[in-house]
């Protein structure tokens, strides 16, 4: 389904864009409409599963919680989680969150790999299990130590650092061991004249400015997939389905972004300003249907949503690990863009479903 402001769903005259766009707005239309649905259908007792993807998977936990809520209990049997974002604080690279700078390091080790910047005789999964190695037992003490860390295992750091990430190693002494995200993408093939992407780093884009610090243009993996993507959804829509509208269908809607609510309580309320974290709703709902299961989708080259966030993510909160599968591709955000990991991506699918109902 398309949720209110994006594909061709518009809010009917008489209606309020701030009913539905929000956090808890969206969830809870979002639960209402699946609700409204089985009561139409009839369909109470067939098995129910929710897909999203990016923040799909923040709204898919916020409404697989509103569903045990309203005094219409509803059980889901899965849920599958593409490219997760739960908890934002690993995955917002910004200078003063701590954490992000450990939850993307295996994916930039994954992406200078790939680029052929480091890692080079070791498969890619061995590489990025070395990187998870060195990030919860070398790197993360080092940054809780700060400015207290001695020169000798600065220094040290520094180049375990290079030797993951393929960067300079005075670059990583100059950024204090901190590398955000956005600075990595711009420097790692800055001497060929190249950022790679953010959405899947295996792209990369030849941009104007060569002397800014991060990138400065438009996503390299946004610009290779976007327009394919808008054009096959509409063909699909028009010569598949017979799909015939007045207005155009949305595949993104920027003026959403300025208007959403955040806010996790009611106007009124007193609330200090965080990360979204979903992550204990999920938690919630899996304690209270003892049947759900969860399957997480992750992509090594993604440098949005990265794989080492999903895996901190579902570490803490309480979330059942005993229920949780976690999968792996050779791909980024979207990683069912190519061909070999869609077809992975759908056969994962289909046995967590089968699995599911089997149970």
């Amino acid at each position: 389904m398309d949720p209110i402001g994006t594909g061709y769903s518009v809010v009917l005259d008489g209606g309020k864009e701030s009913d539905f766009w929000g956090l808890n707005e969206d969830a809870e239309s979002i639960a209402r409409f699946i609700r409204e649905w089985i009561n139409k259908h009839e369909r109470w007792n067939a098995p129910k599963f929710i897909a999203g993807e990016s923040f799909g998977t923040t709204r898919a936990a916020g409404v697989a919680k509103v569903l045990h809520e309203s005094g219409q209990d509803m059980a889901l049997n899965g849920l599958v989680l593409i490219s997760q974002a739960l908890d934002y604080t690993g995955s917002t690279p910004t200078p003063d969150n701590f954490i992000a700078y450990l939850t993307y390091l295996p994916t930039m080790a994954a992406t200078a790999w790939y680029h052929k910047q480091a890692g080079q005789g070791k498969t890619l999964e061995a590489f990025v299990e070395e990187s998870r190695s060195f990030t919860y037992d070398e790197y993360a003490p080092a940054l809780l130590r700060g400015s207290t860390l001695s020169e000798a295992d600065r220094q040290r750091i520094a180049s375990r650092l290079s030797y993951f990430t393929g960067l300079d190693e005075g670059y990583i002494l100059r950024s204090n061991l901190r590398v955000t995200a956005p600075r990595f993408r711009k420097e790692l093939l800055r001497q060929e004249g190249l950022t790679v992407g953010g959405l899947d780093s295996r792209y990369t884009v030849a941009e104007y400015d060569q002397a800014a610090a991060q990138p400065t243009h438009n996503d390299a993996a946004s610009i290779a997939i976007s327009s394919a993507y808008t054009a096959a959804l509409h063909e699909h829509l028009a010569q598949n389905l017979d799909v015939k509208m007045d207005r155009p269908y949305l595949t993104s809607n920027r003026a959403i972004y300025p208007k959403w609510n955040w806010r996790p309580v009611p106007q009124g309320r007193t609330w200090e300003p965080s990360y979204v974290n979903v992550a204990p709703h999920l938690s919630s709902a899996m304690r209270t249907n003892q049947e759900l299961q969860v399957m997480v989708a992750n992509g090594y080259y993604d440098l949005v949503t990265p794989f080492f966030d999903a895996e901190y993510t579902f570490q803490r909160h309480g979330i059942l690990l005993d229920r949780v599968q976690m999968k792996y591709y050779a791909g980024g955000h979207m990683m069912y863009t190519q061909h070999d990991e869609l077809k992975q991506l759908c056969a994962d699918i289909r046995g967590f479903l089968i699995g599911c109902l089997q149970q």
